[in-house]
């Protein structure tokens, strides 16, 4: 829906939670890009002591992310986990300069495990916690999720050109920055009323929301073939691409003559990149809805293939530079893709336990396992032969989720379809599941979609 036609609360929500997105964003920028580089030459932490401190974000993740999917659809629109996120985002640059950087210097395991708690809860799991509850949001106010999205992509892009020329100078005054802006995000939470639309405060007072979330409904989606389609896209692509796309930064200054020079260039890279990868953000409903999810998820996972191959092969600067630069492409296919599926092919008000366990949960469970091996690849075979096999294996998984079903839809299963819960996008999701069409009435998928209907 076109702005000028929201009614002005649900404008006022617009602005409030795309500015949003953009201080979240510019605050997780002061820390993820270069947080690699941050543990090599300030800390002085080998390749695969930082593999282990991404393992022990990643395990922490595995343990929150379950609860904050949860209870996000139990919350739904209330602000609660935002609210958590937001007071310990404050408490960012005290925790980086006084407690994490200390303890990662006295022993490595003891600083992994307070590190991996907290960054688990803001960043790894809070930001699939973020970005769920403005998509809800975004829902109950009839504006695109991807339009307020754009506003992270910018966030993203400034702090990182802020951050690649303070972090030679001195990395703490990027984390004080951080904290300043995390009142901002209190601010903004505050005067926002995500539940002004009077759709969503009719649903609300019928107790639809509620009575649509059980836990019992939640474990139905383990008995669907094409939740288990979802996670093996997810391990098998989106979280290699991750845990390639960690210690990137290390791989992309060691092409120029000295880490200051390779770290600044890298931020300004960073800041071209997400510039575009906003302006392409802003277009990819359109362009999702037109493609369908389902190519929008097969396209992201071939621009990471090329990304990590094309990385293996790299020998100078400017190619790094390019294949940097294919970041903006995968991001916008990948996020609201994934958006699209779970709500085209499972029950909409279970998004947010789909996105944090069926998406975020997949990605940190597998990263856990990765990062530390892909660490020890690091040190002992080099960036350019890692980057060969990680490659190799999202490109495998990406052709592997794009072949047709096996079974085509009789005229039974289109007479049984349920449209509100499974409508079919153009393209179909058929890639990530062997039935193309809704279960039979008596299968049991078909009754996990049903659970939600139930009084």
């Amino acid at each position: 829906m076109k702005f000028s036609e929201l009614a002005p609360r649900e404008r006022h929500n617009f602005v409030y939670f795309l500015l949003f997105f953009f201080f979240y964003y510019f605050i997780m920028s002061a820390y993820f890009p270069f947080f690699p580089v941050w543990l090599a030459d300030v800390n002085h932490l080998t390749k695969t002591e930082t593999g282990i401190v991404f393992s022990s974000i990643s395990l922490f993740a595995i343990i929150f992310q379950p609860v904050f999917g949860l209870m996000s659809d139990k919350l739904g629109l209330r602000k609660h986990l935002l609210w958590t996120i937001t007071v310990l985002l404050i408490l960012f640059a005290p925790f980086f300069i006084f407690v994490f950087s200390p303890l990662l210097q006295m022993n490595i395991i003891a600083g992994s495990l307070v590190g991996g708690i907290y960054l688990g809860i803001v960043f790894s799991s809070g930001s699939g916690a973020v970005e769920a509850y403005i998509e809800r949001v975004s829902r109950a106010n009839r504006f695109e999720y991807g339009k307020v999205r754009v506003a992270g992509c910018v966030g993203w892009a400034l702090c990182a050109s802020i951050t690649g020329v303070l972090f030679s100078i001195d990395p703490n005054i990027t984390f004080w920055i951080a904290s300043g802006f995390a009142l901002v995000l209190g601010l903004l939470l505050w005067l926002s009323r995500p539940e002004s639309s009077n759709s969503a405060q009719v649903i609300e007072a019928l107790g639809a929301n509620r009575q649509a979330f059980s836990l019992r409904t939640a474990a139905e989606l383990l008995r669907m073939p094409r939740f288990w389609g979802f996670i093996v896209y997810v391990v098998g692509v989106a979280s290699v691409y991750d845990v390639f796309d960690q210690q990137f930064a290390n791989f992309f200054k060691s092409f120029f003559a000295s880490p200051q020079r390779g770290t600044e260039v890298f931020g300004f890279v960073t800041t071209g990149g997400e510039l575009l990868n906003a302006l392409i953000m802003f277009c990819a409903p359109a362009i999702v809805n037109r493609i369908g999810a389902k190519n929008a998820l097969l396209t992201a996972g071939m621009i990471m293939s090329v990304r990590i191959l094309g990385s293996s092969f790299a020998s100078s600067a400017v190619e790094v530079v390019i294949l940097k630069m294919l970041h903006m492409f995968e991001i916008p296919f990948l996020l609201v893709g994934t958006f699209k599926y779970i709500s085209s092919a499972f029950n909409p008000r279970l998004s947010a336990t789909l996105f944090l366990i069926g998406f975020n949960l997949s990605k940190q469970l597998s990263g856990v396992v990765l990062s530390a091996w892909v660490g020890r690849m690091y040190d002992t075979v080099g960036f350019h032969q890692a980057y060969l096999i990680l490659g190799c294996i999202t490109l495998s998984f990406t052709l592997l989720v794009r072949h047709p079903t096996r079974r085509q839809p009789s005229a039974a299963d289109r007479r049984d379809a349920e449209p509100r819960l499974t409508p079919a996008p153009p393209s179909g999701m058929t890639g990530f599941t062997r039935q193309s069409a809704s279960p039979r009435r008596d299968s049991p998928a078909h009754s996990a979609d049903k659970a939600p209907r139930r009084r």
